[in-house]
């Protein structure tokens, strides 16, 4: 009796996922290689998921219009891709390190003139009380940091810093190479995996979880769309604004602050930061100008555009994805923020999914008490 009970049969069951903990944790150096590559495909993978669905229906549309085949428009794609991040590093880093040249050489210069400018003020009678009560000379040695003390100290910090750069840089390499080989092989394939899932695995599907699996899929390509189409909106508005301005690079700019918006809160800031530092040295008021543009834009498709295009893409009200915002940006971040919403597109599907299986259940039960009854 106690054997069939349902409390022995729980008790074992926990005891056996106690023990396996147990081993897993002894035994972890032997997982430890798994846990490297999946670490180093994470982001490489959900880069390239992102930009497959993004890509994806284009690539669809130029199968069933054209009839090119998907290997074909699976290499348009990346070289598009990598077309776009030649034009990045080839016009707007380099312009951005010689901004940062030139104000570094000028900081050469900065500090005579700083010292006739306090030393004029000194002799002024407006204020000369104050001058004899402050030590000026003193507090002008204080400032004298001299240009060559400063390169120095910079270069210490980076040949302490270097294993942490090198580390970086690799990382970057990492996944500048494996985002467009996985993005080509998701575009040429993925579209096999549902019916293979299918045909192999899910052959006696009872439970109809292939429809589930459907689901999910539909709905991270409507949120993925969604958020795309947000971005999109961001980077044309942003690039009107920045050619009527007369902001040089503006499409490239404007590219950068669209993508960057995918990233909630943060983007904006990181979006606009390539366009200040090419512009501020020589139009300061027009870059304070464009700046203030960008972020009063980023307001408005923060608290009304996004959650309007994301709460009907994936059929959520717009106050549920602000609050899902707020909650999970609270408590995890940036990280929290951009994985708070689809994550609940999905958790909601699979409760559903859930609970159309407990009511079925329910019907076959009463179904069968009906036709006991009956006989």
């Amino acid at each position: 009796m106690f054997k069939t009970s349902k409390l022995f049969f729980w008790t074992i069951e926990i005891l056996a996922v106690a023990l396996l903990i147990f081993l897993l944790t002894k035994i972890g150096f032997i997982f430890q290689p798994i846990r490297v590559i999946l670490a180093l495909l994470f982001i490489p993978f959900i880069i390239a998921g992102f930009l497959y669905y993004i890509f994806n229906p284009v690539v669809e549309y130029l199968e069933k219009k054209f009839k090119v085949k998907r290997s074909i428009s699976a290499l348009l794609v990346i070289l598009v891709l990598l077309g776009g991040m030649y034009l990045i590093f080839a016009t707007i880093i380099p312009n951005i390190i010689n901004q940062l040249t030139d104000l570094i050489n000028a900081t050469g210069n900065l500090y005579p003139h700083v010292r006739d400018w306090v030393e004029s003020l000194a002799k002024s009678p407006r204020f000369s009380q104050l001058a004899k009560q402050i030590d000026i000379n003193g507090l002008l040695n204080k400032i004298n940091i001299s240009y060559v003390d400063v390169l120095h100290s910079l270069l210490n910090n980076i040949t302490i810093s270097i294993g942490g750069i090198v580390g970086v840089i690799s990382s970057i390499a990492t996944v500048m190479i494996l985002v467009p080989i996985l993005l080509y092989y998701m575009i040429k394939d993925g579209q096999k995996i549902i019916p293979f899932l299918k045909a192999h695995v899910l052959i006696e599907d009872k439970l109809n979880i292939f429809d589930l699996l459907e689901t999910m899929n539909n709905t991270i390509s409507r949120y993925i769309s969604g958020v795309a189409l947000d971005a999109l909106l961001v980077f044309v508005v942003v690039f009107i604004g920045y050619t009527i301005l007369g902001i040089p690079y503006a499409f490239l700019f404007a590219l950068f602050a669209g993508f960057t918006n995918l990233i909630p809160y943060a983007g904006p800031y990181i979006g606009v930061l390539p366009m200040i530092f090419t512009v501020v040295f020589d139009r300061p008021w027009t870059a304070v100008i464009a700046t203030a543009y960008v972020l009063i834009l980023q307001q408005i498709d923060g608290n009304v555009v996004y959650p309007k295009i994301i709460g009907s893409a994936i059929k959520v009200h717009p106050v549920t994805v602000m609050v899902l915002m707020l909650i999970s940006g609270s408590l995890y971040g940036i990280l929290g923020m951009i994985i708070a919403v689809p994550t609940y597109s999905l958790v909601k599907e699979i409760v559903k999914f859930i609970n159309g299986l407990y009511r079925n259940h329910q019907k076959q039960k009463k179904s069968k008490i009906i036709d006991g009854n009956m006989l």
